[in-house]
Order: C-alpha cells, then structure tokens, then sequence
C-alpha cells in the first residue's frame, strides 16, 4: 500500500444502509440521550474519578434515610444515574474510537483526492506552457477553482502552488 493511496473504498449502497439502520438501531437502544446547550455543558457540577467515591459515599448515607435529608433526595435514583453514567463510559469510549477512525479515514481519502488534484493543477500548468491542446483550458478552470477555495480558507496564504 503505496503512502498515496492508502485507502482504495467506496461504500456500496447495501453498506451506507447497513450503517444507517445500525445507527437507527442505537438510537433506539438510547432513545433517552439527551443535548445540553453550551451553558448547561459549561455550568452542570461532574462526576470524575476524583469525586466519585464522595458520590457513592452520598448514596450510602441516603440509603439510611435520615431524617434530615427531603424525600426528593432517594439512593435508589441516585444508584440509577450513577449506574447508567458507568454504563455509558465503555460505550463512549468505543464510539469515541469509531469517530476518530471515521474521521481520520475521511481525512486520508480527502488527502488522497487532493493530493491528485493538485498533481493534475501542476501537470496542467507544465502541458499549456509546452502547449499541449486542452491543457490552456484544464490549467484555467483549476486554476480559478484552486484560487476560490485558497480565498475561503483560513489556513493558506492563498498563493498559486504552481509557478
């Protein structure tokens, strides 16, 4: 497998659907997710390693039932929440990793294309200063689709790679 063309896939259609009901699936299976706003993420007090024994601690003393804590307050919701937040730490970090091969294997492929495309530029520019039919044409259009998307991205200086 050459460092160029790492990846040779395209999903079938049978694929895209298979991953499309899985997805459907797990939806259904934790049809109780929620979204917070960025506040609400910013301001909820969290659970971590640290302060999770003080949490387990505060159930044992719920189960007790004293009298001064209210009603509202029960060990058995506090287990449930505590239980599901233990459950769903396995399956974030699987789907974690999944995301991050997604992406990293949408970044390779979209390097792949684009490390062509500016091969195909180059090859371009070379052929219309021989000149070579059609290459004038090819090297223009590139050239004006290469210097929109150099204008709408934020991390090039937007030069011309071919001189």
């Amino acid at each position: 497998m050459s460092e160029y063309n790492r990846i040779s896939k395209t999903l079938t259609t049978e694929e895209v659907t298979t991953v499309q009901e899985c997805m459907t699936t797990l939806r259904g299976a934790l049809d109780f997710l929620q979204n917070l706003t960025p506040k609400e993420r910013k301001n909820l007090p969290k659970i971590n390693s640290s302060n999770k024994i003080f949490a387990e601690d505060s159930i044992h003393i719920l189960e007790g039932k004293p009298k001064w804590i209210p009603e509202a307050l029960t060990a058995e919701e506090a287990r449930k929440d505590l239980k599901l937040f233990e459950q769903l730490d396995p399956i974030i970090l699987e789907l974690d990793s999944l995301l991050r091969q997604l992406k990293d294997t949408q970044m390779i492929a979209g390097s792949e294309v684009y490390r062509v495309a500016l091969s195909v530029y180059s090859l371009a520019d070379a052929a219309r200063k021989m000149p070579m039919e059609g290459a004038q044409t090819a090297h223009e259009l590139l050239k004006t689709r290469f210097t929109q998307s150099m204008n709408t991205s934020t991390t090039d200086t937007g030069s011309d790679p071919v001189q």
